[in-house]
């Protein structure tokens, strides 16, 4: 009777639809129940990836250490549900948990603990030869499909695309992150935000005098100044070249010129006489500023009028801040 019962729970789970019968039994032979109370352990970080589980009842979390004693949820399956396929052919250590949600959670692993699947492989070659080649196909599929695993707005995702929108040089956000992500995060932003176009006055004597090596080191420090003045919900950016740019979530123009100030000060105090050989080099910035939605109502025409605006400060003489419409 339980025999049938794995055998109904296997051909049920997607990942095993395709196998046939004489498959589906021998996967079934070498399975078994396991029952799991709320918050245990279904395997733990640092174990070896072995087994495939298929969920009869309740709910198990995959989760992993996020950093700074957090816990990242990144996975949840559910009753009729498979995870831990890649085990199976790699058998490394886990870098993740899985833990059960609810008491009385009952999970089918195979194969049953104390059987390595390395051994099945020798006794039924045949039989898991095919099973393989199945499981090889149905995993690519299911890794094309992964958004339904994981939504893209979980904090894994966010943490991806941070790495993907960061430059390698300042550490800053990249441009594609104006061009693809501040669109649609402007209106959640609440009524006003104001964005920050910055560029160094002295960035070509820099890079003419004393090497592209010293034009960079100098880009950083900005960009480490421009990162510890900014609040913690602004977003510092790499615009282009020497070019970097902040975004203030919610600050109206009387907020944002203040941190304009900051920086435009705070930037003539960087000391760049060990990349200069000694020489005295005091390096300005052109700030502009403008304010969304009053000077622009999407972020390719915020950026735009920024960038007009800073190019009018560096007109006037640089070492200064001019704002959209006509201010300061």
């Amino acid at each position: 009777m339980q025999n049938t019962e794995k055998t109904s729970l296997i051909r049920n789970a997607s990942l095993f639809s395709k196998l046939r019968d004489q498959e589906i039994e021998t996967v079934a032979h070498y399975s078994r129940y396991y029952s799991f109370a709320s918050g245990q352990a279904v395997f733990n970080e640092g174990s070896v990836c072995e087994e495939l589980y298929i969920i009869k009842s309740g709910e198990v979390v995959i989760s992993k250490p996020a950093g700074d004693g957090k816990v990242l949820d990144i996975a949840r399956f559910v009753e009729g549900e498979s995870f831990g396929e890649l085990g199976l052919l790699d058998s490394k250590p886990r870098n993740e948990t899985a833990t059960a949600t609810a008491d009385g959670t009952e999970v089918l692993i195979f194969p049953e603990r104390g059987v390595r699947f390395r051994e099945l492989l020798a006794r039924h070659p045949a039989v898991f030869a095919q099973f393989l080649h199945k499981l090889l196909a149905i995993m690519a599929g299911r890794i094309r499909s992964t958004n339904t695993l994981i939504s893209e707005r979980s904090p894994l995702i966010q943490d991806l695309k941070r790495q993907l929108l960061s430059d390698e040089l300042t550490g800053l956000y990249n441009r594609t992150f104006l061009d693809e992500e501040l669109d649609s995060l402007l209106p959640g932003y609440g009524p006003q935000t104001s964005f920050l176009m910055i560029k160094p006055d002295q960035f070509k004597t820099i890079n003419d005098t004393y090497g592209h090596d010293a034009g960079d080191q100098t880009l950083k420090l900005l960009a480490s100044t421009l990162r510890r003045i900014l609040r913690e919900t602004d977003v510092g950016v790499r615009y282009r070249g020497n070019e970097l740019a902040a975004v203030l979530p919610g600050a109206p123009i009387p907020e944002a010129l203040p941190i304009a100030e900051t920086i435009r000060r705070e930037v003539s105090a960087i000391d760049i006489s060990h990349l200069t050989g000694g020489a005295k080099l005091t390096v300005t910035v052109s700030i502009g500023v403008a304010l969304f939605p009053t000077d622009a109502a999407a972020s390719k025409q915020l950026v735009e009028k920024a960038f007009e605006s800073m190019f009018k400060a560096r007109e006037e003489g640089g070492d200064r801040i001019r704002v959209a419409g006509g201010g300061k």
